[in-house]
């Protein structure tokens, strides 16, 4: 895919720079404001709108080629044209369908501004600071207008408004445009007789499509012959021990027995830590120093139900140090690897992970920190990408209430809830709510 980031002086001025350089069939993937300096020195600044477009490189045309083709004459055509197909009020022919599409945005926004407006702020931009709205406003101001502008340019990807809004929203939220494209079409082939949909039944579509094609694996559970031996391994700073620490509470309140192994000794730190939990939790831990010890520790826990193995952070880009680890875990055959990840992280940076740490079999994938993520979607194009099963997710540092099994309609949710705002309550723990959300918020 050919990726390219364009800076204007507004919208307008991008969207022509992106249909002269890449065609009419370039996608939008992201607007934001950002100021440029303008000076001899720097010190003044002009706001400007960077937009970033992409292109399937199987319809990239070569420029030279193209701009031959661009003469006065086909321009004058392309104007007239253009002027034929827009209505006696200056309107795209299909304009009212697309601001229909975005009429819950719109009161909704409408709805709040009033509440507070009663509630004693006078002045818009007052009102503006005191609902934090400004930048939202904005953005839902330059959708709406490049939509109204450009509904034809976006039809060469098959997309009508509302299937455009939940396919715009997933990319705003991580999912890549390559799953995102695909949920969305999938969702419009399959409705008896191409009819339209309001925007919530579209969502509430991709969300069910979602749950079919996300494949999400066993929490960790003892086998009925044996105990059930896993290790969480992954890159530093993901939050590996302290989601032993919740896996392990969970089974001890499930009444399992449960037994810790650490290998991390490279951390005093991670070491004492996980001592802590052993002691409140009342459950034994071993320190493994060698491959040898692990397979001696993990035999010294034959009764228990379960064995999780803490291991040391690897960095994915230290092929001698993510030998070594699949050399130290490969001395027990029993044991099973599940690959932790941070939401938060960069998507480049998870899709490496994931790559790199294939040098171990993996059994399923851990995702940690969805309270710190604004892009959930990378949690499903991981999925979609991979075909790894989600196991956990994790939203918070508390034991053991902040984890749960993965679920496909709760993950499709986050995508669409007015703001990614996620924590693990204790009196709905057991039931789950990191995804659970209206999807209206669109």
């Amino acid at each position: 895919m050919h990726i390219k980031t364009f800076q204007a002086a507004d919208m307008a001025t991008a969207i022509a720079m992106i249909k002269e350089e890449m065609g009419p069939h370039a996608i939008i993937m992201n607007t934001r404001k950002v100021k440029k300096a303008d000076g001899a020195f720097g010190t003044a600044t002009r706001s400007m709108v960077e937009v970033t477009a992409a292109l399937d490189e199987e319809v990239v045309e070569d420029r030279q080629t193209r701009r031959s083709r661009a003469t006065a004459v086909s321009r004058a055509q392309a104007k007239k044209s253009q002027a034929s197909s827009t209505s006696a009020t200056g309107r795209i022919p299909d304009a009212d369908a697309i601001v229909s599409a975005l009429e819950p945005i719109r009161d909704e926004i409408s709805a709040l501004k009033a509440m507070i407006g009663s509630a004693g702020f006078a002045g818009t931009e007052e009102l503006k600071k005191a609902t934090g709205l400004t930048d939202e406003i904005e953005s839902i101001r330059s959708m709406m207008g490049f939509l109204l502008e450009n509904s034809n340019f976006y039809r060469g990807i098959g997309l009508d408004p509302n299937y455009l809004v939940c396919y715009r929203r997933m990319l705003e939220r991580g999912v890549d445009h390559e799953f995102a494209l695909k949920l969305v079409r999938e969702v419009k082939a399959g409705v008896p007789g191409g009819r339209e949909l309001d925007l919530k039944s579209v969502v509430n579509l991709v969300i069910e499509k979602i749950n079919k094609t996300l494949v999400v694996g066993d929490p960790i559970i003892p086998y009925s012959d044996g105990p059930k031996v896993a290790a969480l391994i992954g890159p530093t700073g993901v939050g590996k021990t302290t989601t032993v620490a919740k896996i392990a509470a969970r089974l001890t309140l499930e009444g399992k027995k449960v037994g810790l192994v650490t290998i991390d000794t490279y951390r005093i730190a991670a070491v004492e830590q996980l001592k802590v939990y052993a002691g409140i939790l009342n459950v034994p831990l071993e320190v493994a120093l060698t491959p040898e010890e692990l397979v001696s520790a993990v035999a010294k826990f034959a009764d228990k139900d379960v064995v999780l193995i803490d291991t040391a952070g690897r960095s994915q880009r230290d092929a001698k140090k993510l030998s070594e680890l699949a050399s130290f875990l490969g001395a027990d055959q029993t044991i099973e690897n599940y690959l932790v990840l941070s939401s938060s992280a960069d998507p480049a940076a998870i899709d490496e992970a994931v790559r790199n740490f294939g040098c171990l079999e993996i059994s399923g994938l851990i995702f940690t920190k969805l309270d710190e993520t604004a892009k959930p979607g990378v949690v499903i194009s991981q999925n979609f990408k991979t075909g790894i099963p989600v196991v956990y997710c994790t939203a918070g540092q508390r034991v053991p209430e902040d984890i749960e099994a993965a679920s496909g309609p709760k993950l499709g949710a986050m995508l669409f809830k007015k703001s990614v705002d996620i924590h693990l309550h204790p009196a709905v723990a057991s039931t789950g709510a990191y995804g659970e959300a209206s999807p209206e918020g669109i």
